[in-house]
């Protein structure tokens, strides 16, 4: 997703969330900064169920802080919990403080929704009254920003955390790693960078024999390594000296590439073994992070 993309509607937000995030958020309080007319920062936490409202509020304003470009916050809140007619809104003193809280740091509140299982609908104005009605989800899913960030390869998790399948390949699968690493660990890094860089051609997919190498290939540190830096700069022999770019300072990554990295680590995933799984978590979190998605890298981490 290096291109620009437009955001038209409260609906076009609330379907970017889920792309920005790499999965649904649930219970959660979603922060974007705005930088003009231009999204900035995304942040989520956790809604504060026993958070005192103005020390929650001072410490988002302080994350929001961060970002020293940004002019406005929007905020979306995700929970289950909605309230009776005539009743306060979820989280309403938590609101309440995020509001004055950035009118004082000069970030003002500028929209936010409330986003439950069935629906979603503006936060900031009197439901009761009827000028706000809560708005179908399919609006979202259905809208046209969210057909064009899938059309791009962007995909997203429909709830938290990891949810891979238990090994179900041939009962022989470790015995076939096994004998495939004193290949790998006795060679240089160049047949397995070469091995990868085929693998990512592929669009996801891996045949029985590139699995086993591949997943013989990531037992080794140093080659796991190299192939991770490898997803952001081809040509780069290893992953000495290569603190920055694991850190995610100054790149420019082709967003494309990061995706199908992460599809293929997930692909050769599911061959893997109780016990030969660790390297591949860590690349997917590792290239979650880079996206900027903490909460899927710390579920992988």
């Amino acid at each position: 997703m290096n291109d620009a993309i437009r955001i038209s509607s409260p609906a076009d937000i609330l379907g970017f969330i889920p792309h920005s995030l790499g999965f649904v958020p649930r219970e959660s309080f979603v922060f974007l900064t705005m930088r003009g007319k231009t999204l900035g920062a995304t942040l989520r936490v956790d809604a504060p169920a026993f958070a005192e409202p103005a020390g929650f509020a001072r410490s988002m304003v302080d994350y929001l802080a961060l970002d020293t470009q940004a002019t406005a916050v929007l905020l979306a809140i995700y929970t289950a919990s909605t309230p009776a007619l005539g009743q306060p809104r979820p989280f309403h003193d938590h609101v309440e403080a995020v509001i004055e809280t950035l009118d004082i740091a000069g970030t003002p509140l500028q929209d936010a929704w409330l986003v439950t299982p069935s629906h979603w609908q503006n936060l900031l104005c009197d439901s009761d009254a009827g000028c706000c009605p809560p708005e179908s989800l399919e609006s979202i899913t259905d809208g046209q920003l969210n057909a064009e960030l899938v059309f791009r390869g962007s995909s997203y998790q429909k709830t938290p955390g990891t949810s891979y399948s238990p090994f179900a390949g041939p009962a022989e699968r470790e015995e076939q790693i096994r004998h495939a690493l004193p290949g790998v660990l006795g060679a240089e890094l160049r047949p397995g960078r070469e091995l990868w860089a085929e693998a990512l051609t592929r669009d996801g997919w891996t045949d029985p024999q590139t699995t086993v190498e591949l997943l013989a290939c990531f037992q080794r540190p140093d080659l796991r390594d190299t192939l991770l830096c490898n997803v952001i700069d081809p040509e780069l022999p290893d992953a000495e000296d290569s603190g920055n770019l694991l850190m995610g300072e100054g790149i420019a990554p082709d967003w494309i590439r990061v995706d199908r990295a992460q599809e293929t680590a997930r692909v050769v995933m599911d061959g893997a073994p109780e016990g030969y799984r660790a390297p591949l978590l860590t690349s997917i979190g590792w290239l979650a992070f880079l996206k900027g998605q903490s909460s899927v890298a710390g579920d992988h981490f």
